[in-house]
């Protein structure tokens, strides 16, 4: 970079006041954000493993492919991931498992295509990911993020 252009440069960084109250806006802070909450997700597959390999076995005995479905791994107090459990299990009652001290998680098969639309409500990054994978994809949603994984 030109010492000129660096000169020039607005910043990205803004303090704004909202509501009273003074708030960072940094573009640059949140993708750092975003980026450590999508390396978390990893560890939310981690410690689902043993699922996805029994879900994975069930696409391949239901004679489905990577184009159909997908291995989702939901957070339901995540507000993405519970937006999108009300949509696959409408009704259920995930305040059973708060009470027993648990995380809600919605583990399952999706359809791609229903899946793939709701990632390109929300994240971008993960929703081109989802379209460039050939094989059968989990989908993890949790931290605030989406991040997409090979089964």
């Amino acid at each position: 970079m030109k010492r000129e252009d660096k000169d020039t440069q607005q910043p990205q960084a803004v303090v704004r006041e909202i509501n009273g109250q003074l708030v960072l806006d940094d573009p640059l802070a949140l993708s750092m954000f975003r980026a450590v909450e999508k390396h978390n997700c990893k560890n939310t597959l981690e410690l689902n493993s043993e699922r996805v390999k029994n879900f994975k076995q069930r696409v391949i005995e239901r004679g489905m492919t990577a184009e159909q479905v997908v291995i989702i791994l939901l957070n339901v107090d995540d507000t993405n991931g519970g937006e999108i459990a009300k949509m696959l299990m409408p009704g259920f009652n995930w305040q059973e498992i708060r009470d027993k001290g648990e995380v809600p998680f919605t583990r399952g098969l999706a359809g791609r295509e229903g899946i793939q639309e709701v990632l390109e409500a929300f994240d971008e990054e993960a929703a081109a990911k989802l379209r460039e994978m050939k094989q059968v994809a989990v989908v993890v949603v949790d931290h605030g993020v989406a991040e997409v994984f090979e089964a």
